[in-house]
C-alpha cells in the first residue's frame, strides 16, 4: 500500500471518527446506539492504528534495509578507494621508472655523441697529418714488423670505435624499447585508474541514492509514528467516552431496577389492600431479586473451556505484526465454536447484539456497584437488553464475529467503565 493511499485512508477514517463524535454530542441516538457508535469508532481507530503501524513497520524495515545497503556500499567504496590509490601508486612508480630510463637514455646518448666526436677528432688528426689512408700509415713503417704493428693498431682503434658506437646504439635501442614498454604500462594503468574511478563514482551515486531513499523512508516512518501516536491518543479518548457511556448505562439500569422495585412494591401493596378489602387471603407474588456479585463472586464464563490464550495487557499480534493492549482475556480451544458462554455473575443485560464494531455479537452485563462484564465475538446470543440474568445462565455461544481471528470468548471486567484485569475476579478453576 503506498503512502498516498494510506494517507487518504487515514483521512477518511478521521472524518468518519469526527462525524461519530458529532453524533454523540447531539445526544440524538438512543443509549444502545450511542454505545454502538463509540464501539464502532473504537473499531475504526483500531483499523487506522493497524494501517499506521503496518506503514511504520514497513518503512522502518525498509530504512533498516537501506542502512544495510549503505554499510555495504560504504565498504565497497572504501575498497575501491584503496584500489584507485594502489593504481595511482603504480602509476607514480611507472612514471619514476620512465623518468629514470629517460635520464639513462640521455646519459647513454651523451656517451654515443662523445664517442662519435672522439672518432671524428681522430679522423681529423689523421687528415691534418696527411695520413688519410691505410697506405700512408704503412708507408711510414720502418720495417715489416712495424708495418704489421701499425696495421693491427689501426684495426684495433677502428674496431674499438665501431664496437663502442654499436654497443651504445644497442643500449639506446634497448632503453627505448623499455621506455616504450613502460609507456604502454603507464597507458594501461591510466585506463585502469579511469575505470576504477568510474566504478567508484557509480558506487558513490548508488550510495547517495540509498542515503536519499533511507532519508525518505525514515521520514515516512516518522510520519506513521506520529499518526500512530495521534490514533492512540484518540483511542484513549474514545475509551474514556466508552467508559462514561457504560457508566451511564449502568446508572440507567440501576435507576430502572429501583423504579421496578418501587413499582413492584406499590403493586404488591395495592394487591394486599385489595385482598383485605375483599376479605380474602393475601398471597405475596413470588419475587427473586437480582443477586449481588458481592454475594456470589464471579465464575469462569465458559465452564467447558478451561484454556486461556491471551491475557490482559500488552500483547504481540502475529497476524498484524504489531503490539496491542488487550483489554480482557481470550478463552478458546480447538473446536470450541458454538460452546455455551454463561454469566460470570448475576445482573442486568445493558447491551446485546452486533453493532458493526470490533466486538461482533457482544453482551454487556451490569452487576451493580459500578461493575460490569463483557463477552465478545459470540456466534449468537441467548439474551436481550433489559434481561435479568443469574450467575451461570447461558447468555451466548462462542464464535468469531467482529474483529477476531478464530473462535473464542473475549471476556472483560470493567469497574465504573474502566477495563481491568479479569483474572483479579475470575479463576480458571472456579
Amino acid at each position: 500500500m503506498n503512502i498516498k493511499h494510506i494517507t487518504k485512508k487515514l483521512c477518511a477514517y478521521s472524518i468518519a471518527a469526527v462525524l461519530s463524535v458529532c453524533c454523540l454530542l447531539t445526544g440524538s441516538p438512543a443509549a444502545a446506539d450511542t454505545m454502538s457508535d463509540l464501539e464502532a469508532k473504537q473499531n475504526k481507530l483500531d483499523k487506522q492504528l493497524k494501517d499506521a503501524e503496518a506503514g511504520l513497520a514497513k518503512y522502518k524495515s525498509e530504512a533498516e534495509e537501506s542502512e544495510e545497503y549503505l554499510k555495504e556500499y560504504d565498504n565497497k567504496m572504501k575498497l575501491q578507494e584503496e584500489q584507485v590509490e594502489n593504481v595511482q601508486q603504480q602509476i607514480e612508480l611507472c612514471e619514476a621508472d620512465i623518468a629514470e630510463l629517460e635520464k639513462t637514455i640521455e646519459e647513454t646518448q651523451t656517451e654515443v655523441d662523445e664517442g662519435i666526436e672522439q672518432f671524428r677528432q681522430r679522423l681529423r688528426v689523421l687528415y691534418m697529418s696527411g695520413s688519410d689512408s691505410m697506405a700512408s700509415v704503412l708507408a711510414g713503417s720502418t720495417n715489416f714488423y712495424d708495418m704489421l704493428a701499425r696495421m693491427e693498431f689501426v684495426e684495433r682503434v677502428s674496431k674499438h670505435d665501431n664496437d663502442l658506437i654499436d654497443g651504445l646504439n644497442a643500449q639506446i635501442s634497448e632503453l627505448e624499447a623499455d621506455k616504450e614498454e613502460l609507456n604502454q604500462k603507464l597507458e594501461n594503468l591510466e585506463a585502469k585508474k579511469a575505470e576504477k574511478e568510474a566504478y567508484y563514482e557509480e558506487l558513490r551515486e548508488t550510495y547517495n541514492n540509498h542515503a536519499e531513499t533511507k532519508k525518505m523512508q525514515e521520514a515516512k516512518a516518522e510520519d506513521y509514528r506520529k499518526r500512530a501516536n495521534e490514533i492512540e491518543a484518540e483511542q484513549q479518548k474514545v475509551e474514556e467516552e466508552l467508559q462514561a457511556e457504560i457508566r451511564r448505562l449502568q446508572e440507567e439500569a440501576e435507576r430502572k431496577r429501583k423504579e421496578e422495585e418501587e413499582r413492584r412494591k406499590k403493586e404488591e401493596e395495592e394487591r394486599r389492600k385489595a385482598a383485605e378489602a375483599a376479605n380474602t387471603e393475601y398471597v405475596p407474588e413470588e419475587y427473586t431479586p437480582m443477586v449481588s456479585y458481592s454475594e456470589t463472586g464471579f465464575i469462569w464464563p465458559v465452564p467447558t473451556v478451561r484454556n486461556m490464550t491471551d491475557g490482559y495487557g500488552n500483547r504481540w499480534i502475529v497476524e498484524e505484526q504489531r503490539n496491542n493492549f488487550h483489554k480482557g482475556i481470550d478463552i478458546t480451544k480447538p473446536g470450541c465454536g458454538g460452546t455455551a458462554v454463561v454469566a460470570s455473575a448475576g445482573g442486568t443485560v445493558i447491551q446485546a447484539g452486533d453493532k458493526g464494531n470490533g466486538y461482533g455479537n457482544c453482551v454487556i452485563i451490569d452487576h451493580g456497584g459500578g461493575v460490569s462484564t463483557l463477552y465478545a465475538h459470540n456466534s449468537s446470543l441467548a439474551v436481550s437488553v433489559g434481561d435479568t440474568v443469574s450467575q451461570g445462565q447461558t447468555i451466548s455461544y462462542i464464535g468469531h464475529t467482529g474483529y477476531a481471528y478464530g473462535d473464542h470468548c473475549h471476556f472483560e471486567v470493567r469497574i465504573d467503565g474502566q477495563h481491568t484485569n479479569p483474572l483479579n475476579y475470575v479463576n480458571i478453576n472456579n
